[in-house]
C-alpha cells in the first residue's frame, strides 16, 4: 500500500504563480491545493488540513499577516507549518511574519524554485519526524497507563484478599478465645462448677450453693 502524498496549500492571488507552483509541486510528488486570496486560503486550510502552507502576504480580502494570525489562533490549524513567499522584503516584514508563527520567510524576487523546494522538504521532514515522535510518545504513554492500571488492579485485589484473610483470622481467633473461656469449658477442668438450680459459679468443694441452698455433693 503506497503512502499518501504530502498535501501543500498554495495561497496566492497571482494566477500565473499558482499555475507554476501547481505544476512544480505536483511533479515533485506533492498533492497541491490552490487558494486565490486570503479568505479562500483560510477556508481551505480548515477544510483540507494540509501538511504545509505556502502563503503570500499582499492579497485581497485577507492579507498574509491576517491569515497567519488566524491560522495560529485556531487549534485546528495552528499545527500546520507556514512558509511565507512574498514580495515584501523588508526586515521588519520578515521579522513580523516569523513572530506570527511562520517557519520560513522567502522573498519572491530573490528566491528560486530550488530554494523553495529545499525549504519545503526540510520542513515537512522535520514536521513529520516530530509527529512520529509525538505519536510514539503517545503510544508509550497509553501502554504505561495500561500497565499502571493493571498493577493497581492486582494490588487492589491483593489488598482485598489480605483484608479478607485478616478478618477470617480474627474471627477464628475470636472463636477460639470464646471457646477457651472457663464458662464454655468443662467445669471440672476449669476448677469450678455451676449451681444447677440458680447457675451460680462455685468452687468444686462446695457441697451447697450459698446462694440458693441447692445441695451439690452427696454425703
Amino acid at each position: 500500500m503506497s503512502e499518501s502524498k504530502p498535501k501543500i496549500l498554495f495561497v496566492d492571488d497571482d494566477s500565473f504563480l499558482r499555475k507554476v507552483y501547481d505544476s512544480e509541486l505536483s511533479e515533485n510528488n506533492y498533492d497541491v491545493v490552490l487558494a486565490v486570496d486570503g479568505q479562500d486560503g483560510l477556508d481551505k486550510a480548515r477544510s483540507t488540513d494540509p501538511d504545509l502552507i505556502i502563503l503570500d502576504m499582499v492579497m485581497p480580502k485577507r492579507n498574509g499577516f491576517e491569515v497567519l494570525t488566524e491560522l495560529q489562533s485556531d487549534p485546528a490549524t495552528a499545527h500546520i507549518p507556514v512558509i511565507i513567499l512574498s514580495n515584501l522584503g523588508q526586515e521588519a516584514d520578515r521579522q513580523k511574519g516569523l513572530d506570527l508563527g511562520a517557519v520560513d520567510y522567502l522573498v519572491k524576487d530573490s528566491t528560486t524554485l530550488g530554494v523553495i523546494m529545499n525549504s519545503i522538504d526540510n520542513i515537512l521532514h522535520s514536521h513529520t519526524a516530530s509527529k512520529t515522535v509525538r505519536a510514539k510518545s503517545h503510544a508509550m504513554a497509553i501502554q504505561d497507563a495500561k500497565t499502571t492500571i493493571k498493577a493497581e488492579t492486582i494490588e487492589a485485589e491483593n489488598t482485598a484478599s489480605s483484608l479478607l484473610n485478616n478478618v477470617a483470622k480474627k474471627l477464628v481467633t475470636k472463636t477460639e478465645q470464646v471457646a477457651d473461656r472457663p464458662e464454655n469449658n468443662n467445669s471440672a477442668v476449669a476448677g469450678f462448677q455451676f449451681c444447677p438450680d440458680c447457675g451460680a459459679k462455685l468452687k468444686l468443694n462446695y457441697k451447697f450453693c450459698p446462694k440458693c441452698g441447692y445441695k451439690l455433693l452427696s454425703d
